[in-house]
């Protein structure tokens, strides 16, 4: 196989242009069209739909674009960690931050990072879903919480912890809880596990000991940023990291319940593949959470 053909295949899957892509890798697009012709023909497949305004992967262009993509990426950072060109990342940079946090914080971070290296491209995924860097071709992660894969590497950034907080609305109307089993007594809102789709139980410290509580509620939600909405609009009561509510226990749109009894502060840290502890992407991410490379 080509790879300099297979190369500017991914560059037409990710631009989904001819030209596009023969701009983003400085050759002409007719150059463009006679590589992806040529891969085609070694491969025996049609890997692109083609009409007058765009082009679309087939069936196994969309294969072979997403088998060799993280391949290719990872190709090019060696030849750039051994050609000494470390510092100056390029290409595309592949990361996914849990929603909120991502909305909330990292977005001036990645800004920061695109205008000092104008050749690096972003594509960040913000979601609660728990993603397989590895599987899934990402550069790296920002997640909250522990992580149990031997294949990748944590470095914390900071620790976070769990608040309890509901609006006065709500508190005017149902009372302020004392302490963690008064709980039961109160609409609690919930994101769910993402294993078992249930509502996660909430955890206190009692007598030295965190223990888990159960809750009940009418309203439960996958993502951090809907469940911080409903605690806002008077629906219940909430535990939800401290980075997404500061802005609002301080302006009395919400109040913390239970500060007496808060949970253990847990971990955020820059997650990555351990073949990728030596990638110029990899060592511009650290730089910008001021972790050491």
């Amino acid at each position: 196989m080509d790879l300099n053909a297979l190369k500017i295949f991914i560059k037409v899957g990710e631009t989904q242009s001819f030209t596009k892509a023969a701009q983003a890798l400085g050759l002409t697009q007719s150059g463009v069209s006679r590589a992806i012709a040529r891969l085609e023909l070694d491969l025996r497949v049609t890997l692109l739909n083609r009409n007058t305004h765009s082009v679309s992967l087939t069936t196994d262009g969309i294969f072979l674009y997403e088998s060799s993509r993280s391949l290719m990426h990872e190709m090019d950072e060696v030849g750039q960690s051994l050609t000494g060109r470390t510092v100056f990342p390029e290409g595309e940079l592949r990361i996914t931050t849990p929603s909120a946090y991502g909305r909330l914080v990292i977005i001036p971070i990645l800004k920061e990072i695109l205008d000092r290296y104008p050749a690096l491209s972003i594509d960040a995924v913000m979601t609660d879903r728990l993603v397989d860097l590895v599987e899934e071709g990402f550069d790296a992660a920002i997640r909250i919480g522990s992580v149990q894969d031997s294949r990748l590497i944590a470095r914390t950034i900071k620790h976070l912890r769990f608040v309890t907080v509901a609006s006065p609305e709500y508190l005017n109307s149902h009372g302020i809880p004392k302490e963690p089993a008064e709980l039961v007594q109160h609409n609690c809102l919930a994101v769910k596990a993402q294993r078992t789709g249930r509502s996660t139980k909430w955890f206190y410290y009692i007598d030295g000991e965190q223990q888990p509580f159960d809750i009940k509620g009418n309203f439960v939600v996958d993502t951090a940023d809907v469940l911080l909405e409903a605690a806002l609009s008077g629906m219940g009561v909430v535990q939800i990291m401290d980075f997404a509510v500061g802005k609002y226990l301080e302006n009395g749109k919400l109040v913390e319940l239970l500060p007496e009894y808060s949970n253990a502060s847990i971990p955020l840290s820059l997650i990555y593949a351990k073949s990728r502890h030596r990638s110029p992407k990899i060592s511009t991410l650290l730089a910008a959470f001021g972790l050491a490379i």
